[in-house]
């Protein structure tokens, strides 16, 4: 690699590769050139990655170079700050753990005149490219990607196999599992091995509600009536509702209302439905009855073995806390590998701030988007006003629009 130096001029260098390619090894290299050279220099690590030391960059040779853990990038941004003064160069290690908001501090980085140099996986155990690699890779100055040795044929490897008590693992499984010599080999292209589940369960879609009260079963009853005129094998579930008070003999509840579209009793269709309107968390704790988010995940389970599709509305908006530590989200992300969201959002002043937040934050958490239903709730008749909502919400979010209803139409 050919380097050249010029004043208060910043540069990204990329180290890429699989596993036991010498990705550490290489980066520990560059930074202690760095210190013999008397520069000063930040070295960073995921708290996360403690292989082999949890204070340490160490390659998988035992080469070592002292590193600051950290949990995020946010964390990062601030030890720099503070030790920002005469600050020369940057290390990253393992830089795909940190998701794409490393990529804008990296950015901030080298246009101040720093010289940066990241080490990460380019590909995960998939052979799929491992964000925000892609993107570093993209805006680098120098970019080596490094082979290892196949360690099944001999060949040169760029790929990282996972494997779990000697087996390749499912294509489904978690991206990110840090793990060392009983986990994971370098293969080359031939040698990559991948499982992929046989697909026998049905499809699973999660309703969520940019607000509480905005029809979110409504519009998805109406969704559903129109799949059942098609002769779909489907079924919708309320595993929460609170409010049972409110409602005698279950008349009028959302639970009640996917019962009597399925011909079904309200308990085929709900597992909790708390006396008290309140949220999942406060209802149930009111009720002295804590929420076990694994009989919800056994209803939907069996459904699933059942039926075609599965349709699943939550209690509120996406984060809406089931207890104190996990929300809705939170059940969505364990499904994230197999479901899709369906996000409902009432047409009105503030839905694109609403809706915008929403979507970010699935795709933040790596769930994928199905598409928008929009509600025109409150029956508002300014077209101009819904039509140009549904328009830059659509532009900004690049989802597409399954339905625009008009409530009780």
């Amino acid at each position: 690699m050919h380097l050249w130096f010029s004043k208060n001029t910043g540069w990204l260098e990329v180290i890429s590769g699989s596993m036991y390619s010498g990705k550490s090894e290489e980066l520990i290299r560059r930074l202690k050139r760095a210190q013999f050279a008397n520069q000063k220099i930040l070295v960073f690590k995921h708290g996360i990655d403690d292989r082999y030391d949890s204070k340490k960059v160490v390659s998988h040779n035992k080469n070592e170079l002292e590193a600051i853990p950290v949990a995020n990038t946010k964390d990062m941004e601030d030890i720099i700050k503070i030790n920002k003064e005469g600050l020369e160069v940057v290390g990253i290690d393992e830089v795909q753990f940190f998701g794409e908001e490393i990529v804008e501090l990296i950015e901030n980085l080298t246009n101040a005149g720093k010289r940066v140099i990241v080490a990460g996986l380019d590909q995960d155990f998939r052979g799929k490219p491992f964000h925000p690699m892609p993107e570093l890779m993209a805006r680098a100055e120098y970019v080596d990607k490094l082979n290892a040795i196949c360690m099944v044929c001999g060949n040169p490897a760029s790929r990282t196999q996972r494997l779990i008590n000697g087996e390749p693992v499912y294509d489904d499984d978690p991206i990110i599992m840090v793990g060392a010599k009983e986990s994971y080999e370098a293969r080359c292209r031939a040698c990559h091995e991948v499982k992929k589940r046989k697909r026998e369960q049905g499809e699973l879609y999660f309703i969520v509600g940019t607000d509480t009260e905005i029809g979110k079963t409504y519009v998805t009853l109406k969704l559903l009536e129109e799949k059942l005129k098609r002769g779909k094998n489907i079924i919708g579930l309320k595993p929460i509702e609170t409010g049972l008070e409110l409602f005698e003999n279950y008349e009028g509840s959302d639970s009640k209302k996917y019962a009597d579209l399925f011909e079904k009793k309200v308990e085929d269709i709900n597992v909790y439905f708390f006396k008290k309107a309140l949220s999942p968390h406060s209802a149930s704790e009111e009720a002295k009855e804590k929420i076990d988010v694994e009989k919800i995940k056994a209803k939907i389970n069996t459904e699933l073995a059942k039926k075609d599709e599965v349709y699943v509305e939550g209690a509120g908006g996406l984060l809406v806390p089931y207890n104190d530590n996990y929300t809705y989200l939170d059940f969505i992300c364990e499904y994230k590998n197999r479901a899709k969201v369906i996000v409902v959002s009432k047409n009105s002043l503030g839905t694109i701030n609403h809706t915008l937040l929403t979507i970010d934050t699935l795709k933040r958490n790596g769930i994928k988007i199905e598409g928008i239903i929009f509600n025109n709730k409150d029956n508002i008749k300014d077209e101009k006003f819904l039509k140009e909502n549904i328009r830059i919400i659509k532009k900004l979010s690049k989802e597409k629009i399954i339905k625009n209803f008009n409530y009780g139409e």
